[in-house]
């Protein structure tokens, strides 16, 4: 029998990085857990985050959370140095003695890795914990085509299975992250050379602005009406297919209010 539901856990600490952090409305502005700068790379270690979970076939799923591990490399050479991005995902559900074996993303299905032993607990009902990664590249999981990304797992023969949905703008913020440390590296090097021009425009301008390259034309100006209407910040972009439509919404709504005017003049500016 299949079931949808989300299930937020206040009270249990999961995962290597401690306590559910966000789920899928939460904004993600403070989505790193730690940010180390390797020599080949920089590594984001992400919060945890409680997916959207529907059960496709066997046992219900208790709970789930995840999290990600992703590394950017410092520059292309580095390639070969660097481990690749994964997403960690903890999982429990009702004993039946069908682990999940397998991840199922954008049409491929790869093996999963067991982080940790898995672990079962019994009171009125024996609960499974399985601790799975699988590697997801950061530029897979920015550039998703819709709005959640989505994987499912499956024991052998596909007895249990469970979808599991992110917002991939949980993805988005890690990568700005990495962005300001390898940014900040990068002017370090040149700083010995040549004092560094500032750049004075704020991160939702650039992410607005990207957006905006990969939008439509109506897209476009649903974008430009909506934020005329609300300049001021309050609005909320009504629920939208469109990933570009949605992300620049998203932006707008985290700018201050300098860098909103900033976005409504440059708006007047495209043609």
């Amino acid at each position: 029998m299949k079931a949808s539901f989300r299930l937020v856990t206040a009270s249990s600490c999961l995962l290597i990085v401690g306590c559910t952090s966000f789920d899928s409305s939460s904004q993600f502005d403070d989505v790193a857990s730690s940010v180390k700068e390797r020599r080949h790379y920089v590594q984001v270690v992400t919060k945890s985050i409680t997916p959207d979970i529907q059960v496709l076939s066997g046992a219900n799923v208790v709970k789930a959370n995840a999290n990600y591990v992703a590394n950017y490399p410092v520059d292309k050479s580095a390639g070969p140095d660097v481990a690749p991005s994964k997403l960690m995902t903890e999982v429990s559900y009702f004993k039946n003695y069908q682990e999940y074996e397998t991840v199922t993303i954008k049409g491929e299905t790869f093996p999963l890795e067991n982080t940790q032993v898995t672990s079962e607990t019994c009171t009125e009902h024996c609960v499974t914990t399985q601790y799975v990664s699988f590697p997801l590249s950061p530029d897979t999981a920015t550039t998703w085509p819709e709005s959640q990304v989505t994987y499912t797992l499956s024991s052998a023969g596909g007895g249990n299975r469970v979808q599991l949905s992110i917002p991939n703008a949980y993805f988005i913020a890690v990568n700005d992250e990495a962005s300001r440390v390898l940014g900040q590296s990068q002017s370090t090097v040149s700083s010995s050379q040549t004092a560094p021009v500032k750049d004075t425009k704020e991160k939702p301008e650039e992410m607005v602005d990207y957006w905006y390259q990969k939008a439509s034309d109506a897209d476009r100006r649903a974008f430009a009406d909506w934020a005329f209407a609300h300049r001021d910040g309050s609005g909320v972009m009504p629920t939208t297919q469109s990933q570009p439509l949605q992300m620049m919404g998203y932006w707008y709504q985290q700018a201050t209010a300098t860098s909103r005017k900033a976005i409504l003049t440059w708006l007047l500016n495209q043609s």
